[in-house]
C-alpha cells in the first residue's frame, strides 16, 4: 500500500510522470483506501447529520500534484534530484540552502529568500531550478518555472491576441519564481529597446512582490552582473538598487559543463 503521507519531491515514482506538451505533470492519483472519491464522512455538531470532508490521506498530495502541474516545469525536471546534485560551491549550497530551509519551513515564513546564480552554460543552474520548483510544490507552495526566452515570446504573441500577457498578474499566487536564463539562452547579446525595456519591467514586478514578503525568487543567467546591469539594463540606477536588495551577491558557477561533450558528435 502507498504511503501517500511520505511521497515527496525526491522519492515520487519514476513511473508517474508524465509529459503534457513538454510540461511535467503526473498520472492521475489514484484515492486510498480511507476515502471515497476523496471524501470521507465524519459527525456533525450535535443534533446534526453527518458532514463530508476532503480526505486527509490523499487529498494533501493531490494538491500538491496540482501545484506541480501549474509549476510548469519541463518534463525533463522528473530526472533532476536533490540528493544528485554536487554543489558548485559552499557559498552556492548556503544560499540556496536557505531557500531549501524556507521551502521545508525550517525558518521564517515571512522572509522570502533570494538567489541570483551565473555562469558558463551546462554547470548546473537549470538543475538546481527544477530540485527547487519540485521541492516548493510538494511542500504546499505554488512555484513557477519560466524561461526568460520563452517568456519573451510568448510575450510578443500576446499582442496579437485579445488581451496581452501582464507579468504582475503571472506573479499573482506564486511563492517561488524560478527565472531561468536571464539575458536569454547562452547570453543574448543582442537586445532590442523593446527587450530591454521588458527586463526592466519584469524586474520592478518581481521587486514589487518579494518586498511585499510574497515571493521567492532563484534566478540564473549565463550573462556576468556587469552585463547584466550594463548592457541588459543599460546602467539603469532603479534596475541595480531593485537586483541588489533582492540578490544581494549573485553567486558564480565554476563547475564543469555537467552536460554530454558535443565533440565528436558531428557538431563540432
Amino acid at each position: 500500500m502507498v504511503n501517500y503521507r511520505e511521497i515527496n519531491a525526491e522519492n515520487f515514482p519514476a513511473s508517474e510522470w508524465v509529459s503534457s506538451s513538454g510540461v511535467l505533470t503526473t498520472t492521475p492519483l489514484p484515492y486510498c483506501d480511507e476515502c471515497e472519491q476523496g471524501w470521507i464522512s465524519v459527525e456533525g455538531e450535535p443534533g446534526q447529520a453527518r458532514i463530508a470532508k476532503r480526505c486527509p490521506t490523499c487529498h494533501p498530495l493531490r494538491q500538491k500534484l496540482k501545484h506541480l502541474e501549474r509549476a510548469r516545469l519541463p518534463f525533463v525536471a522528473h530526472k533532476h534530484l536533490l540528493s544528485d546534485y554536487q554543489w558548485d560551491t559552499p557559498e552556492q549550497a548556503e544560499r540556496v540552502g536557505a531557500v531549501l530551509d524556507w521551502l521545508h519551513g525550517k525558518t521564517d515564513p515571512i522572509d522570502r529568500p533570494c538567489v541570483m546564480m551565473y555562469g558558463k552554460p551546462g554547470n548546473g543552474k537549470s538543475f538546481m531550478l527544477h530540485v527547487l520548483g519540485k521541492h516548493a510544490c510538494f511542500n504546499g507552495k505554488r512555484a513557477l518555472f519560466l524561461t526568460h526566452e520563452g517568456y519573451m515570446l510568448d510575450l510578443r504573441a500576446s499582442f496579437n491576441r485579445d488581451r496581452r500577457i501582464d507579468f504582475h498578474e503571472m506573479l499573482e499566487r506564486v511563492d517561488l519564481l524560478c527565472l531561468d536564463e536571464l539575458g536569454g539562452m547562452g547570453g543574448g547579446g543582442h537586445w532590442s529597446a523593446w527587450y530591454k525595456a521588458q527586463v526592466l519591467e519584469m524586474i520592478s514586478a518581481m521587486y514589487d512582490r518579494w518586498a511585499a514578503k510574497k515571493l521567492s525568487i532563484v534566478m540564473t543567467s549565463n550573462l556576468v552582473p556587469k552585463q547584466i546591469l550594463d548592457d541588459l539594463c543599460e546602467r539603469n540606477t532603479a534596475a541595480e538598487s531593485r537586483l541588489a536588495q533582492m540578490f544581494g551577491k549573485p553567486v558564480r558557477m565554476i563547475g564543469p559543463d555537467r552536460r554530454a561533450s558535443s565533440s565528436g558528435n558531428g557538431w563540432r
